[in-house]
């Protein structure tokens, strides 16, 4: 049953969703940190994540998963993955890091605890992200 799920999922769509996805998280993550004083952390966050997100879509429907679903369908399935990935991976990556940096006592400042808590939730996002693409919003 492992091999057939495992092979369910390692296929050319995560090999092709993965290169989409660094090249989206590079910029994402570059944005977000650039903006973060200004915008906060859920501000460059989700500026940048609605930016990359089109860009997503539109490779992640033609190139990853081939979908011929309707656009329409595709798209709102689409925004409620990404809403739904970002809203739970960053707002667990928002409480969970600093308690793991408080739990241990380790002696980081705010700004990079808040910088490594945008990093985790990247990681988060990435593996939700996908099977919600995979499994829901390009199925035809």
């Amino acid at each position: 049953m492992f091999k057939k799920l495992f092979s369910f999922f390692w296929d050319r769509s995560l090999l092709i969703f993965l290169i989409i996805g660094g090249l989206n998280t590079l910029v994402s993550m570059v944005g977000s940190q650039l903006l973060l004083g200004a915008l906060g952390y859920w501000g460059s966050t989700a500026l940048m994540f609605t930016v990359c997100s089109v860009f997503s879509f539109i490779f992640n429907r033609r190139y990853s998963f081939q979908s011929k679903a309707p656009l329409l369908q595709s798209a709102v399935r689409f925004t409620v993955v990404i809403a739904v990935c970002y809203l739970v991976s960053f707002g667990l990556s928002d409480v969970l890091v600093p308690w793991v940096v408080a739990a241990f006592a380790w002696p980081i400042s705010v700004e990079w605890v808040t910088r490594i808590a945008m990093l985790v939730a990247q990681v988060i996002f990435t593996g939700m992200n996908y099977l919600g693409q995979r499994l829901w919003a390009f199925k035809e």
